[in-house]
């Protein structure tokens, strides 16, 4: 919800002042859940990853996890701001190892037994064209053999939960409101912010943009790749995934 205001307004990039009360906006998430989801997932198709990278990590909360259950962690996302808040929460030996890159060029991220891209980051590649980048990315950093995880949120989520949502609230230091909107004709789902934080003269504002796939458009674009879809499941189960899906997860293998 956007609010009036007579001070004037600070335009940023996704996710640049956002990263300082994202893990407050998101504290409803269970990130435990989903690391053991995950784990899950390897143990069904037989993968034993001792190496995972954790894809448009954010402020690494799920890479945090995984590095609890044993998995050598590392975390890449594109916003270095995102990226700062992750690397307070390393060990003091410095794991799991933080840094910035974009899912479409990985060139010096390293190699991995296994990656995951989560909670929808792969909606935020507009096109098919970014989707066909990154997947070809992604198989470059996997070793043979290695698993690829990731998700996508669907028509179903954007019309049930975010077709027009207006919400606010105050946290330590700062206050925020929210507008989640879907465009239908475009497939594009919106969520803009404005935040104030406190002693600050302007408030910020952050708009942040996914496209909604069909699930058979994902689909397509997976087998135009080189990596081998395993799988597609519905939410955080094993059942099969699909348009009446709110979330899909998607589980890939790199050939041997």
């Amino acid at each position: 919800m956007t609010t009036e205001t007579s001070h004037p307004i600070d335009e940023r990039p996704a996710y640049d002042r956002l990263a300082a009360i994202y893990d407050h906006v998101m504290r409803h998430v269970d990130y435990s859940e989903w690391a053991r989801y995950l784990e899950s997932v390897f143990k069904r198709h037989q993968a034993v990853p001792k190496t995972v990278v954790d894809l448009a990590c954010g402020t690494g909360n799920v890479t945090m996890q995984l590095h609890k259950l044993g998995y050598s962690m590392s975390g890449v996302d594109r916003s270095a701001a995102m990226i700062l808040v992750a690397q307070a929460k390393s060990d003091a030996q410095g794991r799991p190892r933080f840094s910035c890159g974009d899912l479409r060029q990985l060139d010096a991220v390293g190699s991995f037994d296994a990656a995951v891209c989560l909670y929808d980051s792969f909606n935020y590649l507009t096109t098919f064209t970014d989707i066909d980048l990154a997947l070809a990315q992604v198989s470059s950093v996997l070793e043979p053999g290695g698993m690829f995880i990731f998700d996508v949120c669907t028509e179903r989520n954007s019309l049930l939960h975010f077709q027009d949502v207006l919400e606010s609230e105050e946290g330590p230091g700062f206050v925020y409101s929210r507008h989640s909107y879907y465009d239908k004709q475009q497939k594009m789902q919106f969520n803009s912010f404005e935040i104030r934080f406190e002693g600050e003269e302007s408030a910020v504002s952050e708009t942040h943009a996914q496209r909604i796939y069909a699930h058979e458009e994902i689909r397509e674009r997976i087998a135009a790749s080189d990596l081998e879809l395993l799988d597609a499941y519905d939410g955080f189960s094993f059942s099969n995934g699909s348009d009446d899906s709110d979330r899909v997860h998607f589980i890939l293998r790199k050939a041997e």
